[in-house]
């Protein structure tokens, strides 16, 4: 008569541990696809960096509509050595949900570097 609701007692133990795990693999997975992510606009901030004669206008746009929508903030540095140049992009991630959110807000860096293209025009 005393095992009757064990299995009950056993799944009310185990169950908030197994929710905690499969919620940091969420978590870490999109912090993944987020690194990813910010890796591709930094290529695609350099790139836009080396092509026009106002890089940091340009560059703030493309961070404002690559973060629009998330509560994310970004920051950048643009840096010209001769013929390169190097954005550096830093993206900060809050996360809500997740048990790593007791960890605070968490920074993701990426960097891409171009060549600096001739403007042509009037």
């Amino acid at each position: 008569m005393g095992e009757r609701g064990q299995a009950a007692v056993e799944l009310a133990m185990v169950l908030p541990l197994v929710a905690v795990v499969v919620a940091t693999v969420i978590d870490v997975a999109a912090f993944s696809i987020a690194r990813v992510s910010l890796e591709h606009t930094a290529g695609a901030a350099a790139r836009v960096a080396a092509s026009t004669d106002r890089p940091e206008s340009a560059v703030a746009e493309l961070l404002s509509r690559a973060g629009a929508g998330s509560s994310d903030t970004f920051s950048h540095e643009i840096t010209r050595d001769g013929l390169l140049v190097t954005v550096t992009v830093e993206r900060t991630r809050r996360s809500a949900w997740s048990p790593l959110a007791l960890l605070g807000p968490r920074s993701i860096t990426a960097d891409a570097t171009a060549a600096i293209e001739p403007i042509s025009g009037p």
